[in-house]
C-alpha cells in the first residue's frame, strides 16, 4: 500500500522574485553610484543615468509595497514604534519571535534605506559641480544657483548617512547569521527560509509577476516622463 502521508516542507517562501531583484539591483545601483563618482577620475553620464534608475527603482518599491507579495507589503512589516521598541528590547535578552519578512525593526531598517536613496537620487537631479564642468543633474538648468548649491551639499552629506545605514544593515544581517543561526542572505538569493512557527506568517504569499512587471513600467515612466516634463 502507498503511503500518503504528506511530508511537512523543510523550507517555505520567505520573499517572492520581485522583492529579491529589486533588492540586489538597489544594491548594485548603490554600488555603481559610489563607483562612478570615486574610481578612476569618476563616470558622469554613468553616474547621472544610475541615479535615474535608482529613483526608478525606488519608485517601484513604493508601488510593490502596497500591491506586491505579503512580505513585501508595507501593511505586513511596518509595526508601530512601541512594537519595534519592545522587539528591540526583546532581542537583546535573547527572547524575541522570529519572523518570515522582516522583523520590526528590520521593516524601519528598509524603510530608511529607502527614503535615503530616494533622497539621495532626487537630490542628484539638480545637483552639479561648482564650476559644472563635470556633472550636472537633469533638474539644474531649471532652478536657481543657490537650490544647486544646496542639492550639492545634500547629494553628499545624504550618501554619507546611506553608507553609514548600509554598514548597519550588513551588520545586523551578520548579527543574525553568527548569533542568531538565522542565515538572511541566502533567503534573499532562492527567496526560501527553514519551516518554522514565524510570529508574522506561516509562508510568504507571492505578489504576481505581472504587477511587478506593470509596476516597474509605471516608475520607469513617472521617474523619465516626470524629469522630461519638469524640464529635464
Amino acid at each position: 500500500m502507498t503511503d500518503t502521508t504528506l511530508t511537512p516542507p523543510t523550507k517555505v517562501l520567505a520573499w517572492d522574485l520581485p522583492t529579491r531583484l529589486f533588492k540586489w539591483a538597489l544594491v548594485v545601483t548603490i554600488a555603481v553610484a559610489w563607483a562612478s563618482d570615486k574610481l578612476g577620475g569618476g563616470d558622469p553620464e554613468l553616474h547621472v543615468l544610475n541615479g535615474r534608475i535608482v529613483l526608478t527603482l525606488v519608485v517601484f518599491r513604493l508601488l510593490w509595497g502596497l500591491v506586491g507579495g505579503s512580505t513585501s507589503r508595507f501593511a505586513g512589516f511596518l509595526a508601530g514604534p512601541g512594537t519595534a521598541v519592545a522587539y528591540g528590547l526583546a532581542l537583546i535578552r535573547g527572547r524575541e519571535g522570529h519572523y518570515l519578512g522582516h522583523n520590526p525593526l528590520g521593516g524601519w531598517m528598509v524603510m530608511v534605506l529607502l527614503a535615503l536613496s530616494g533622497a539621495m537620487a532626487v537630490t542628484g537631479l539638480f545637483n552639479a559641480d561648482v564650476d559644472r564642468m563635470i556633472i550636472e543633474g537633469p533638474l539644474v538648468k531649471t532652478v536657481a544657483d543657490a537650490t544647486v548649491t544646496l542639492a550639492h551639499k545634500l547629494h553628499h552629506k545624504i550618501f554619507d548617512v546611506l553608507l553609514i545605514c548600509i554598514v548597519l544593515h550588513v551588520a545586523a544581517v551578520a548579527f543574525h547569521a553568527v548569533v542568531k543561526k538565522e542565515r538572511l542572505v541566502p533567503a534573499m538569493v532562492t527567496g526560501l527560509k527553514p519551516a518554522a512557527a514565524y510570529v508574522d506568517a506561516p509562508r510568504a504569499a507571492p505578489g504576481a509577476v505581472a504587477l511587478a512587471l506593470a509596476c516597474l513600467v509605471a516608475a520607469a515612466a513617472i521617474v523619465w516622463l516626470g524629469i522630461r516634463a519638469a524640464g529635464g
